[in-house]
């Protein structure tokens, strides 16, 4: 196919795509576009400061989550170019694996293309298309985002900084968040799609089903990809706003949090595997089986978790740590928490969705609608519980570094932490359950 036939195919190929994938446009929206949104607010904040002519010290101000020498380093810039970075990178973690869960659901249809002579180059050329529209739709959600940020959190920094100045939007913090968003967009969604699926046109012809990378090479290359793009955020968003040595600290703090975050989802996939299945739990052992056949969900989902709850727990301790004289620190608490709450709803209900057609099956055959919601409530309570427990103690992890005290409230947002896992991890289920439970037997099969 010549390029002129691919530009007259694209367009078709991404319309079929936004009516089938109507999804993907949650996942952006509830992935992509708050970090987009907290990014540009604090990037403009950090290009507004960096103008000023006495230098603001952020150990000398509550609520950052972070040892002293740290902040030291990174400098007030710094740690808001980093709390921006981190938002967008908690987003960008759960989205992949969940829109590679979609491409691979796919993966039959754009192997036919390739059946029918379109060169590899130019079925990737369509799914970087397909992650750049979603980066446009994300970012430009954002971006209203976070000019609304900015303008509503600016009496509480312009009085917690002691600004002179008046607000201004300025246009290189805007070029460069929507430069990242799409980058983000681009490297988190399209090139892991790329780097991670093969598609065999001989093989499709001979009617063998498309295949993928192995297992354990697609779960440490889905880690390496996630390392390195978030690297690539960190020099994209703080070039024009760092240090030198300011951007080598955020640059190891953000790729050590994304090896952590990576890793902690397929190790958790590999784990719930290995739990014990006794035959006198039926219910337990389709949940287990449930979590062991869609490998890419569940890492997917289980990230979310982790992410999430250590978004969540990390806002609620800086809150804590920020007190009565840390109103800044709430609004930036705030952005995360609310980025990593809807990562979560967005990533159990999607991985629902992708599922429907195996729930309806279920009904189809005769199994109770009530039954498929609590082995569903099961599977998603196990992948909560264990990623809620590994954000919540990465997120002590910053309170311990940071020196705090006030254990017992501490503790206490930790297990209100976990909890709220657990009640968002169900509540994304529960619009696609409750709309499965009204299918009969007849319209289950047909769908």
């Amino acid at each position: 196919m010549t390029l002129s036939r691919l530009v007259r195919f694209a367009p078709s190929y991404l319309m079929v795509t936004i009516r089938r994938e109507w999804q993907l446009a949650i996942l952006v929206l509830g992935g992509l576009a708050p970090g987009v949104a907290v990014l540009l607010a604090w990037l403009n904040l950090a290009r507004i400061v960096s103008r000023q002519t006495v230098v603001v010290d952020p150990r000398l101000h509550p609520g950052w989550l972070l040892p002293p020498f740290l902040l030291e380093r990174l400098g007030l810039a710094g740690v808001l170019v980093g709390a921006g970075v981190v938002t967008l990178l908690v987003g960008c973690l759960g989205l992949a694996n969940v829109y590679l869960a979609s491409v691979e659901r796919r993966m039959p249809e754009l192997a036919l293309l390739r059946g029918l002579g379109m060169p590899r180059s130019e079925v990737m050329t369509l799914l970087l298309l397909e992650a750049g529209l979603a980066g446009l739709l994300g970012s430009g959600a954002g971006l209203v985002g976070g000019v609304l940020l900015s303008v509503l959190s600016w009496p509480a920094a312009r009085a917690y900084f002691d600004i002179p100045a008046g607000f201004s939007l300025d246009p290189v913090a805007f070029v460069t968040t929507l430069v990242t968003g799409m980058l983000a967009a681009m490297l988190f969604m399209g090139m892991s799609a790329v780097a991670t699926l093969s598609i065999g046109a001989a093989g499709v012809l001979r009617g063998e089903t498309p295949r993928l990378l192995p297992r354990s090479w697609r779960e440490v290359e889905t880690a390496v990809y996630g390392t390195l793009f978030a690297a690539f955020l960190v020099l994209t968003a703080g070039w024009l706003v760092l240090s030198p040595a300011s951007m080598l600290v955020l640059l190891g703090l953000t790729v050590g949090l994304s090896t952590v975050l990576t890793g902690g989802g397929w190790l958790l996939t590999r784990l719930y595997e290995r739990l014990p299945a006794p035959p006198q739990s039926p219910l337990w052992q389709l949940a287990l089986q449930g979590l062991a056949r869609h490998p890419r969900h569940t890492a997917g989902l289980s990230l979310a978790m982790i992410a999430g709850s250590y978004a969540v727990g990390l806002s609620l301790l800086s809150l804590l740590r920020g007190g009565a004289d840390g109103s800044f620190p709430v609004w930036v608490a705030g952005g995360v928490l609310v980025a990593g709450g809807g990562l979560v709803l967005t990533a159990a209900a999607l991985a629902a969705l992708e599922r429907r057609r195996e729930f309806g099956l279920l009904v189809a055959v005769g199994a109770r609608p009530s039954r498929v919601r609590r082995m569903v409530f099961l599977e998603y309570g196990i992948v909560a519980v264990g990623g809620g427990v590994l954000g919540a103690l990465l997120a002590l992890g910053n309170w311990i570094m940071a020196g705090a005290g006030d254990w017992p409230a501490a503790l206490l947002i930790i297990v209100v932490d976990l909890l709220a896992a657990l009640l968002s991890a169900w509540g994304g289920a529960i619009p696609v359950l409750w709309r499965i439970s009204r299918w009969s037997a007849g319209e289950a099969l047909r769908r």
